[in-house]
Order: C-alpha cells, then sequence, then structure tokens
C-alpha cells in the first residue's frame, strides 16, 4: 500500500477519535444511545447498567438504582454517563451503594499500561452511600466529572501502613490515578488527557474523623494530564479537601492544573496522616517525590485561583503547597482559630501570590519555609489582605531567602536570608486621557 494511505489512514483514525470525545463531552443525555431504568434491586441494576456502559457511545440513567454493597460498573470504552435533573438542575438520578461503584481499572495491575485508557464523562447523579468512592479511574485518556452530588462515603480498608495500624480507612468523592489500586507510586501514562471536575457537590462527613483519610477530590499521579477543577462545594473532607499531587508534565511538556471557584470547609478533626497537619483545604504540588515540585521539566504548572475555604481544625493549613513557580491569587481563606493552623503555606520558589485574604485566627497567615527539595526562595506575595486575621504567633512567617512581601504587615517573623517588605499599597492607573492637563511643557 502507498506510504500517503497509511499517512491517511492515521489521520482518520486521529480525527474519529477526536470526534468521539467531542461527542462524548458535548452531546446532551436526550440524544443517549441507550437508556437504563432503576429497578431498585442490585442483581438487575448492576447487570443492566454494565451491558449499556459496554455498547460504548452514551447512557442515560433514570430514577432510582440499588447496586448494594459491591455492585461495581467497569467502564473500560469512551462512555458518557448521564442522570436526569429536575427544574432547578439538581439530580433526579439516584444511585445507592456500590464498591468504587463506576470504575475504570487498570489493563494490568502491577505495570504501567501500553496504551491510552477510555474517555469517560458522568454527569448529573446522586451517589449515596458507596463504598471507599463511587468515582474511581486509575486509567483514564479524558475525563469529564460535572453536575453530581456524592453523600455517605462509607470508608475502605486501603493496604498503606500509617502509624496507628496496617491499613488506611480511606474514602473520597472522586478518585483520579492509582494512588489507591497500586500504592507503591505512579504508574506512567495510566492517567492522561484532559481531566475536568466541576460544578459538583461532596459531603464527606464521616463518623471518625480522627483515623479516616476523608477526601473530596483526590487527583494524583497523572502524566501530561491537563485538569480543572472548578466550582465544586466540597464539606467535612477529614484529610484534604482537594489533593493534587505529583502530577508531572509528559515529553511534549503537556501538563497543567487549574483549582479555581470551590467551596471548601474542613472537618473539625482529622487524621495525622502522612503528617500532623490537617485537615487541609487545598493541597497541591509534589509531596511523594519532592524533587518533581523543584525540577522544571516535570513539574506542571499550577494556578490556584477564587476558591474559599475555611480550615477548622485544630492544625489545619487553607492551602498547602510544595512545588516552584505556583500561582495563587484571589483566594479567601478562613481559618477557626487553631494553635497549630496556618493560612496559606508555600515551601516552593519563585511563586506569585497576590490578593489573597486570610480571615480568623491561626498560628500565622503566611508561611514560606523550606521542606525537603524545595527550597521556599524568590517568593513574591502582594497585598495579602490581614486586616481580619489574628496572629497567635504572628502575620507572616518567612523562613526562605530573597522572598518579597508587597503591602503592609502588622507582625512579620523572618527566619531566611535576604528577605524584604516593601510597604507598598495596591494602586491604580492614572486616567489614559486626563481632562483639563498639558501633557506638553509651557513656556
Amino acid at each position: 500500500m502507498p506510504q500517503h494511505h497509511h499517512i491517511f489512514k492515521r489521520l482518520s483514525h486521529y480525527f474519529a477519535s477526536a470526534l468521539l470525545a467531542v461527542l462524548i463531552f458535548s452531546f446532551p443525555a436526550l440524544s443517549a444511545d441507550t437508556t437504563v431504568v432503576g429497578t431498585g434491586s442490585p442483581t438487575q441494576d448492576v447487570p443492566n447498567v454494565q451491558a449499556a456502559v459496554d455498547k460504548g457511545g452514551s447512557v442515560l440513567l433514570k430514577g432510582k438504582f440499588n447496586f448494594g454493597s459491591e455492585g461495581r460498573v467497569k467502564l473500560t470504552k469512551n462512555i458518557r454517563i448521564s442522570g436526569e435533573t429536575d427544574s432547578i438542575g439538581e439530580p433526579k438520578t439516584i444511585i445507592t451503594g456500590g464498591f468504587w461503584t463506576f470504575y475504570a481499572p487498570l489493563p494490568y495491575k502491577d505495570a504501567p499500561p501500553s496504551g491510552k485508557g477510555p474517555i469517560v464523562a458522568v454527569s448529573s447523579i446522586r451517589f449515596d452511600g458507596s463504598k471507599g468512592t463511587p468515582l474511581h479511574f486509575p486509567y483514564v485518556s479524558g475525563l469529564d466529572i460535572r453536575g453530581c452530588t456524592v453523600t455517605d462515603v462509607i470508608p475502605q480498608q486501603v493496604d498503606i501502613e500509617w502509624s496507628e495500624a496496617d491499613t488506611l480507612a480511606f474514602q473520597a468523592g472522586v478518585i483520579v490515578g492509582n494512588r489507591i489500586v497500586h500504592t507503591k507510586g505512579p504508574l506512567k501514562k495510566a492517567v492522561s488527557g484532559t481531566i475536568r471536575i466541576e460544578n459538583n457537590r461532596f459531603f464527606m462527613e464521616n463518623k471518625h474523623p480522627d483515623s479516616t483519610a476523608g477526601f473530596g477530590v483526590l487527583t494524583d499521579w497523572t502524566t501530561g494530564a491537563e485538569i480543572t477543577i472548578k466550582d465544586n462545594i466540597i464539606l467535612r473532607t477529614s484529610r484534604n479537601g482537594i489533593e493534587v499531587l505529583d502530577n508531572t508534565r509528559d515529553a511534549k511538556g503537556n501538563g497543567s492544573i487549574s483549582i479555581s471557584g470551590n467551596r471548601i470547609t474542613t472537618d473539625e478533626e482529622g487524621i495525622p496522616y502522612p503528617h500532623k497537619y490537617g485537615p487541609n483545604g487545598i493541597v497541591a504540588g509534589w509531596y511523594f517525590d519532592t524533587r518533581g515540585g523543584a525540577n522544571f521539566s516535570r513539574n506542571n504548572r499550577i494556578a490556584i485561583t477564587g476558591n474559599r475555604i475555611e480550615g477548622r481544625g485544630d492544625a489545619s493549613t487553607g492551602i498547602l503547597l510544595y512545588a516552584n513557580d505556583i500561582v495563587a491569587t484571589c483566594n479567601d481563606v478562613v481559618m477557626g482559630g487553631g494553635v497549630s493552623a496556618r493560612g496559606i503555606v508555600q515551601t516552593g520558589s519563585r511563586g506569585f501570590f497576590a490578593n489573597n485574604r486570610v480571615r480568623g485566627e491561626a498560628r500565622y497567615a503566611l508561611y514560606c519555609y523550606p521542606f525537603e527539595s524545595l527550597k521556599a526562595t524568590a517568593n513574591t506575595f502582594a497585598w495579602t489582605e490581614l486586616n481580619d486575621f489574628t496572629g497567635i504567633k504572628g502575620h507572616i512567617l518567612l523562613g526562605g531567602q530573597v522572598n518579597v512581601v508587597v503591602g503592609s504587615v502588622p507582625a512579620l517573623l523572618d527566619k531566611g536570608k535576604g528577605n524584604r517588605v516593601v510597604d507598598t499599597p495596591p494602586c491604580a492607573l492614572p486616567e489614559v486621557d486626563p481632562e483639563g492637563e498639558s501633557w506638553e511643557p509651557v513656556e
């Protein structure tokens, strides 16, 4: 066959795949290829939904479904799963129970996949009483979760050792990556593509917050993924409201993280795993291997803006960061008075922080300090609003080098070198064409 035929064939396959992704993420639920009506019986609901998603395309779920204590639907093909909504956009479709209710499994348990995973979209479904998490995606090449509600997640025991036991009680609203199914480390290229988690509600209260690792959104160990976590409501998490850690850029430089417009409230108690600081609002960067956060070619570009976080724990942190080159602007952090609590923590370098607000009471509002491979150097903290903040030890602590604080600081503790404060108020540009003034010299 001539070479141009091979090229044409590859291009045709590429455009077909791209078109399928657009169709999965864009078509409304009313155009579903398959419709499944809930029966309330696990022996019928689970196989009925499994048979529908095995066809691929789009599936509309109507009514109430019961997945029992162990029911699970495996997603191995490109699929869009939608529920019905009421007149104000609330999910009418309900799935009760299940253990990893919607699950995109790895093709091989302990080895990186050789190809790309399915493209998955789930929207407008209420998940109630699932075990571990209702939404678990260790293997996808595109993901869109929006308009869903998650309540009453039952913690599962995960084979992760911690100081109190051989296993860890764990729950999450949604999991992206192989953090739970392959705990030894990231599997390269298991999760890639565009990841969007938007306009969902995760109610994560549990009975034992001091011994349960509870998360709203957990997105760890992706490769080259363009991640957007936006406009979600996340309540009563006992570990991290949003955790986005050790996500690496691919060989082509793809990979970014945007966390914006979320509303997060932590529990008052939290599990001291993997460290004592928690429960926290947003945790982002590199923690398992902090060298990645200091490596420009590996480190995803992270932007955190317009989030509102309420840290209620004695050792809570509003925003906890482990990477260089992070941009964090216009976030509103409210701290509940914990003696070990901190508003915003930066361990990386060259970060840009502007127009954030920290309110309430905590040990510090801003805490900039090195951690392992991260040196807390050359950060800029501009115009942080601290008018309604009470610092137990102070307002700002700087432990790194050549960091700059722009704006007035009521109480600053400098334990680093070359740090400085530029007491300059926010400014506005003059008018472009001022009236009544001459810009020419007058003789």
